[in-house]
């Protein structure tokens, strides 16, 4: 009898723990879902590039000058003036579904962090540096078209992630604002064969950068440094040596160290556009040997935007760049129609050209093959729905 009343008892208080958390699930989802935002983007279209590994190609390609990505973002009220905030965002292309960074689930970000209005925000996970936080946006010729974005990539201005990131993000002080990224090589996690940061290996890193906006105006400044990292000089900007060593398609180790600077300037309806940057390899080895000197590229870039009409937008950008001994010119000019606020078209056209025993790859690298001489061209059409 007494064991059939505890019985009872047990099972009554199970029932109301199953119905009170039942209740507080639903309520919290409930609750959450006001904070937590679903968005996407899509980026569609066709390329011309008239020398791409020797031939001249026309294609359908997809991610081209914004990411497709799907993500999830939001925050939890957690005491007075102060949120938790989060961020999971998933990389892929359209063409065939394929997750774009190196079968990472959550590749473009997959961050948390703690955010305060009178103090600022701290994250930790794998996080964009400053570079991209301060000058992907001053980058006016990859805005026209990745095609058009600072040559190679070497200064990480298209952005790129790093894993492991505790990074801090001061408030807005009267258009003044600064941060701080550090992150280290020690794994959380036994290595079970993951790319890991953007050096493919372990790496230890940090970057800074500031800020300041003055409604018509603005300038910012970022620094990167980056340990134990690999390029790819002639995959990336089409060099065949660099100090010595001989650029092929195998990584070159290097610590990577990026100063930046720049801004823009509101002259009537015309945004003028400036920036340059000076990325600094150094301690290169790859299979050929070790670098006799460090190898500095300085980029060099003017442009701007002007509305032409209803809803059109004109862009063009010039960049010199000079990798030690070579140099490399670039123009690109862009149209972009605005459907709605989230929904565009953009055409674009770039022409690059290098030293004579150079070999070309536009932009941001990655996105085309080297040219089989020291120029190439680029048009593309395309159209990019966001949700």
């Amino acid at each position: 009898m007494k064991t059939s009343q505890a019985f009872k008892k047990l099972s009554l208080a199970a029932a109301v723990s199953l119905a009170s958390a039942s209740s507080f699930a639903e309520t919290s989802v409930a609750d959450l879902a006001k904070n937590v935002e679903l968005y996407g983007v899509l980026d569609f279209g066709v390329t011309w590039v008239d020398d791409e590994g020797g031939e001249s190609k026309v294609s359908g390609r997809d991610s081209v000058n914004w990411g497709n990505r799907i993500g999830l973002k939001g925050t939890i009220d957690l005491i007075p003036g102060y949120k938790g905030i989060f961020k999971l965002e998933h990389g892929f292309k359209l063409s065939d579904g394929v997750t774009s960074q190196y079968d990472t689930m959550w590749g473009r970000q997959a961050y948390a962090g703690v955010q305060s209005d009178k103090y600022g925000t701290l994250t930790y996970g794998r996080q964009y540096d400053f570079m991209y936080d301060n000058f992907n946006q001053l980058n006016i010729g990859g805005y026209a078209s990745t095609y058009g974005g600072h040559h190679g990539d070497l200064d990480r201005i298209s952005g790129w992630r790093i894993d492991n990131a505790i990074k801090y993000v001061s408030p807005y002080l009267n258009g003044f604002t600064f941060g701080v990224m550090y992150s280290s090589d020690d794994r959380a996690y036994a290595d079970q064969g993951q790319p890991w940061g953007m050096g493919h290996a372990p790496l230890e890193s940090m970057s800074a950068g500031a800020s300041y906006f003055g409604g018509t105006w603005s300038v910012a400044a970022a620094y990167v440094k980056i340990e134990n990292d690999t390029v790819y000089p002639l995959l990336q900007a089409g060099v065949p040596s660099l100090q010595g060593l001989t650029m092929d398609g195998i990584g070159t180790q290097a610590d990577r160290e990026i100063f930046a600077l720049g801004g823009f300037v509101m002259l009537g309806d015309f945004a003028l556009v400036l920036n340059t940057t000076q990325t600094t390899l150094s301690d290169m080895v790859n299979s050929t040997g070790a670098a006799d000197d460090d190898a500095t590229q300085n980029v060099y870039e003017i442009g701007g935007y002007y509305p032409i009409a209803e809803k059109t937008l004109l862009i063009g950008g010039y960049q010199h760049s000079e990798l030690e001994e070579y140099d490399f010119d670039e123009v690109t000019l862009g149209v972009k129609y605005d459907f709605t606020d989230a929904a565009w078209l953009y055409t674009s056209y770039s022409y690059m050209e290098g030293s004579d025993d150079t070999f070309v790859n536009q932009g941001a690298a990655w996105y085309l093959e080297n040219s089989s001489t020291n120029t190439q061209q680029t048009a593309r059409i395309g159209m990019i729905l966001t949700f």
